[in-house]
């Protein structure tokens, strides 16, 4: 069974752990270990900022993992970025799935228009996950990362808020710049 909380600041070096036990698997993260950023350092240091949101999951016992959502870049209240991420032994059995319920439903009420991922084109487990939830491609981009031997695609996912209130269909470019 799963609990599910809003992140702790007591939870941080957790979770910094987390995110580098899954990027040693060097399939599923665009990264080899966790490297600080604006958002996650706001994040990890508690700041509440709107439209951002870290969700743990945790057993009784250990954190299995979390969800994320970050404002999506220029303009903060179109779009935000999604992402989960679970340690091995806590995946397919649910986890996922209520977390990104919970990732979509503050987006929703935060007023988003639009949630993109952008998952590697290898990881099958996500894909499906998004998917199951209608996210759909809308363009994908090679990356060259320092931790694989060969080029892999990222495929950038939306889910269109907007089109599910039953407001006017918002998407975004295909010509968006890499970060």
């Amino acid at each position: 069974m799963f609990t599910y909380h809003n992140f702790l600041e007591s939870e941080r070096e957790q979770i910094v752990d987390i995110i580098n036990c899954v990027a040693a698997e060097r399939k599923f993260l665009q990264t080899e270990r966790y490297i600080p950023t604006a958002a996650w350092e706001s994040v990890l240091a508690g700041e509440r900022r709107g439209g951002q949101v870290l969700i743990v999951v945790k057993t009784q016992s250990a954190v299995a993992g979390f969800g994320r959502l970050f404002s999506g870049g220029q303009d903060e209240r179109r779009a935000g970025n999604v992402g989960i991420v679970l340690l091995p032994e806590f995946r397919f059995q649910g986890a996922g799935t209520r977390l990104l319920d919970l990732m979509i439903a503050f987006a929703d009420d935060y007023g988003y228009e639009i949630l993109t991922a952008d998952i590697l084109a290898d990881n099958f487990i996500s894909l499906r996950l998004f998917r199951s939830h209608g996210f759909a491609e809308y363009s994908r981009r090679l990356l060259r990362l320092a931790h694989r031997s060969a080029a892999v695609e990222e495929i950038r996912m939306q889910l269109l808020l907007n089109e599910r209130r039953g407001k006017n269909n918002v998407q975004l470019s295909n010509n968006r710049e890499s970060d």
